[in-house]
């Protein structure tokens, strides 16, 4: 495949494309599934998906409850009690189409349809939700700031992965 320069547009996955997107994340060694609730968009080059985010929404019985212990630097933690978060998770470009802005290109149209939205990535990562207008949850403040259904699913993952952060991002207007 050859390196192609961004030009093609987020496309909406159909539960018609289910099949094709978990193969897409099987042949590039990605553990990805969809865990309910979720929006699933690509990118595809010449009808093959080259990149692939899937957004899923949280409980809403288990929403984040803002507190008035925080303290005030910590505000973007403070989500709206009636607004359930989303949780970003399986962003994969495919290895020829890395560094040519797919990633941003699905975390944009991610940040713009679905808010506050929460995610969790290893170090090498962090620079690109940084970078992406997400803001790192310190190691210590996690279980404080996560509703409890992502703190858990954040512990899960964890286990295997300790070098694991989490992120959140949300449109303060």
């Amino acid at each position: 495949m050859t390196q192609t320069p961004l030009n093609s547009g987020v496309i909406v996955a159909k539960k018609t494309d289910k099949k094709s997107i978990l193969r897409f994340y099987k042949e590039n060694h990605y553990p990805a599934r969809f865990i309910g609730f979720d929006h699933c968009y690509l990118i595809k080059v010449d009808d093959n998906i080259i990149a692939s985010v899937i957004i899923s929404q949280g409980n809403k019985l288990q929403q984040v409850n803002p507190s008035t212990e925080h303290d005030s630097n910590n505000s973007y933690l403070n989500l709206p009690p009636n607004k359930t978060p989303y949780l970003l998770h399986a962003l994969l470009v495919a290895p020829n189409y890395r560094r040519l802005g797919y990633a941003e290109h699905l975390l944009s149209h991610a940040i713009i349809n679905h808010q506050p939205l929460i995610c969790f990535a290893q170090e090498p990562l962090r620079e690109l939700y940084l970078n992406n207008g997400f803001i790192h949850i310190e190691d210590n403040s996690v279980s404080q700031y996560l509703p409890a259904d992502f703190y858990s699913r954040f512990q899960q993952y964890s286990k295997n992965k300790p070098e694991l952060r989490a992120f959140v991002h949300q449109n303060l207007v």
